[in-house]
């Protein structure tokens, strides 16, 4: 909270202009906190879901990063109940300029805000199949430039896709593949970097829901 810009975003650093990715991610996080029955200010939210609003109405070339971070901030307004359909199709008309783990984001955007809607959803689906690079140690995906920017790696787009399978096509059967791919992935128990983790835990975690793994009753 003590971070917060007059803006209603966050920057990089404590002083400083806000950044619209990790203004996104920080309201990614807080939405998390609250669906985990932590007690959020609602008023720092509904302040950064402004200023990530507000970000959506500025100008801005179709590059790939300038894409990438619309992604991730139409994928945090609409997990913090703000989502915006409108700018979520239009960004979807835009995917071939996107990275992998973009459309990762886009795809959880959809499945929100549009569940009733498959087409696009089984579309984006496809194109994570035909990315998709399988071998002996399962499935991932790999991108064509890494966005050091946007902290990326390979390990947290493939983290990022299977997620997003997980959502919207649950049946996929590449889905145990992408899981086995990220557990040999670990090193010494976990992955290279802090985003990695946090992405692989997701990830894993919403596969396990999925396949009703929490729910195992056995005995041996």
């Amino acid at each position: 909270y003590s971070l917060q810009q007059l803006d209603g975003g966050w920057g990089w650093w404590g002083t400083g202009a806000s950044s619209p990715m990790i203004t996104a991610y920080v309201v990614l996080g807080l939405a998390e906190a609250q669906r985990a029955n932590f007690l959020v200010d609602k008023m720092v939210l509904a302040r950064a879901v402004e200023y990530l609003g507000n970000y959506l109405g500025w100008e801005y070339e179709a590059t790939r990063q300038a894409l990438d971070t619309r992604a991730i901030v139409l994928y945090a307004m609409a997990e913090a109940d703000a989502g915006d359909l409108g700018r979520t199709v239009a960004l979807y008309e835009e995917r071939a300029k996107m990275s992998l783990y973009a459309k990762g984001y886009l795809a959880m955007t959809l499945q929100l805000l549009a569940p009733a809607e498959p087409s696009r959803l089984a579309t984006l689906a496809s194109e994570f199949d035909t990315a998709a690079i399988v071998s002996a140690t399962g499935a991932h995906w790999e991108e064509q430039e890494r966005a050091v920017w946007a902290m990326n790696t390979d390990t947290r787009t493939s983290a990022i896709v299977l997620r997003a399978l997980v959502r919207i096509q649950p049946d996929s059967g590449l889905l145990p593949n992408a899981v086995r791919w990220l557990m040999t992935a670990r090193q010494a128990g976990r992955w290279e970097t802090t985003q990695e983790n946090v992405w692989a835990i997701l990830g894993l975690t919403d596969y396990m829901v999925s396949t009703g793994e929490l729910l195992a009753d056995y005995s041996y």
